[in-house]
C-alpha cells in the first residue's frame, strides 16, 4: 500500500504533524463540518482541523502525510481483550512461564496496534502481565497501544475455576471481596472484573446462573468506588446481568440472555453499559478450530441463536454499546478486524452504529470521553488513517490501516 509522507523543513525547531486532504467522518468529527480536511498534531494533541490546503501561521518542522482522499477515523478502543491469551488453549497457558506470558501479552498488544486499536482495556491476565506491558509502553520502553488492566478476574469458589485457575483470584462473601479487589488495585490495576455468572469456557459450569451474591458484586463495585475505578462484570445469565446493573456496575460483559427487562434497566442508564462480545461467538462456532471442544461448540450453538437475537433487540432499543472481541491471539491475526466482521454478520449492526462503537461509544463508556473517541481540536492524536469508507463499508477495518498514529506518534 503506497504511503505518501514527507518533511518540509521550515525556521523553527518544533515538529508538527499535518494529514492533508483526508476524508472526515461527520458523526466522528467535532468543530469542523467539511467533508475533506487537513488535520494538524502539535505534541501529542491534534491542533487544528482546516479545510484542505492550509499553512500553519507559526514557524515549525512539518511532517506531511497525504491522506489522498482516505478516510481518517479516532483510534480503535478495544474494550474486552485478554492480551496474557496469546494462544486459545488454556490448559497450555497455565504451563507457560511468567516470561513468556508477559512477551505473549506485548506481542498481543503490538498485533491490536497494527490493526488500528490505539486503546485497549484488558479484561484478565495471568501474572499482572496487562499492567506491566501498560508500564513498559507508558515509559517509552516499547511501543504499544494505551493499556487499561483490571489484573485477576475476582470470582467466587465455582465448578469450572481450573479451567483458567491462574487468571482468576477466587473470594467468597462481602469481606473476602472488598480485600480481593483491594488487592488487585495495590498491583496497580486501573479497575476490577468480576464473575458474575458462569462462563462457557469453564469446563462444567453453568453460563446461565448467577455466581455471585448481590451484597457481593455490591462490596466490589464500592471498594472500587473508593479507589476513583468501576467494576466490569462478566455476565450472560438474566438475573446476573439484572444483578450487576442494580449494583451499580460500570459495564456488563457479553450480556447473552439479556432479557426485555434488563434492556429497559439500561436504558437511559448513565451508569451502566453494555459491551457484547459477537467474535467470540463466532469464533466458538468454528468447527475447524481444534481447541473447541465438543462441549463448548454444542453449548455456543444452544446459546448462538439467543444471543443474536437479544444482542440485536438491545442495539435496536437504543443502547449505548461497547466494542469488545475476547478473543485470542491467533484469532486475531487469522481474522483481523474480526468484531466488525461479528457486528456485521452476527448481529447484523450498520455499518456507521459499528464504527462509533468502535471509537466514540466506547471511549467515552471507559471514562476516556474528553480526550478520545473523536477528531476535535484538544483531544489527543490517537488517528487512524484507513484506505475506503468505513462508515459505508464496515469491511474496510479488515484491512491494514495506511497509517496509525497514537499520542501524536506515527506508529504505523
Amino acid at each position: 500500500m503506497m504511503r505518501k509522507t514527507k518533511i518540509r523543513k521550515m525556521n523553527g525547531g518544533n515538529i508538527m504533524i499535518v494529514i492533508r486532504n483526508c476524508r472526515l467522518v461527520k458523526e466522528l468529527t467535532e468543530g469542523f463540518d467539511g467533508a475533506l480536511g487537513d488535520v494538524y498534531i502539535d505534541n501529542n494533541r491534534i491542533a487544528a482541523i482546516t479545510a484542505p490546503g492550509s499553512h500553519p501561521t507559526e514557524e515549525k518542522t512539518l511532517i506531511e502525510i497525504d491522506g489522498d482522499g482516505r478516510t481518517l477515523i479516532p483510534g480503535l478502543c478495544e474494550m474486552h481483550a485478554h492480551l496474557y491469551g496469546f494462544i486459545y488453549n488454556p490448559y497450555e497457558l497455565q504451563c507457560a512461564t511468567e516470561g513468556k506470558i508477559v512477551f505473549g501479552a506485548l506481542d498481543f498488544a503490538g498485533e491490536y496496534l497494527k490493526q488500528g486499536f490505539t486503546t485497549i482495556r484488558d479484561c484478565g491476565s495471568s501474572y499482572n502481565c496487562a499492567a506491566s506491558v501498560r508500564d513498559a509502553i507508558k515509559a517509552g520502553i516499547v511501543k504499544g497501544p494505551r493499556i487499561v488492566s483490571c489484573g485477576l478476574i475476582i470470582t467466587p469458589t465455582e465448578t469450572g475455576n481450573d479451567t483458567f485457575s491462574d487468571l482468576y483470584l477466587e473470594a467468597d462473601g462481602p469481606e473476602e471481596m472488598r480485600k480481593a479487589c483491594r488487592k488487585e488495585l495495590q498491583k496497580g490495576n486501573d479497575f476490577i472484573k468480576l464473575m458474575v455468572s458462569g462462563a462457557f469456557m469453564n469446563e462444567g459450569a453453568d453460563p446461565g446462573i448467577q455466581v455471585l451474591e448481590p451484597e457481593e458484586i455490591e462490596a466490589a463495585v464500592s471498594a472500587a468506588a473508593r479507589k476513583g475505578t468501576y467494576v466490569c462484570a462478566h455476565c450472560h445469565g438474566t438475573d446476573s446481568i439484572k444483578a450487576a446493573i442494580t449494583a451499580g456496575v460500570r459495564t456488563v460483559e457479553h450480556g447473552t440472555f439479556i432479557d426485555d427487562e434488563g434492556i429497559e434497566m439500561l436504558k437511559n442508564n448513565e451508569n451502566t453499559f453494555l459491551t457484547p462480545t459477537g467474535a467470540v461467538g463466532l469464533y466458538c462456532l468454528d468447527e475447524s478450530n481444534p481447541d473447541v471442544s465438543a462441549e463448548l461448540l454444542e453449548l455456543s450453538r444452544e446459546a448462538a441463536e439467543i444471543e443474536i437475537a437479544n444482542i440485536n433487540k438491545a442495539y435496536h432499543a437504543g443502547l449505548k454499546l461497547g466494542f469488545g472481541s475476547d478473543i485470542d491471539l491467533v484469532a486475531l491475526r487469522k481474522h483481523p478486524g474480526y468484531e466488525f466482521i461479528a457486528r456485521k454478520e452476527y448481529y447484523t449492526f450498520d455499518d456507521l452504529d459499528i464504527l462509533l462503537q468502535a471509537t466514540k461509544n466506547s471511549a467515552e463508556i471507559m471514562g476516556f470521553g474528553h480526550s478520545l473517541g473523536t477528531i476535535k481540536v484538544g483531544k489527543l492524536a490517537d488517528l487512524v488513517l484507513v484506505d475506503g469508507n468505513p462508515d459505508e463499508d464496515i469491511y474496510v477495518m479488515t484491512k491494514p490501516p495506511v497509517h496509525v498514529i497514537k499520542d501524536g506518534e506515527i506508529l504505523v
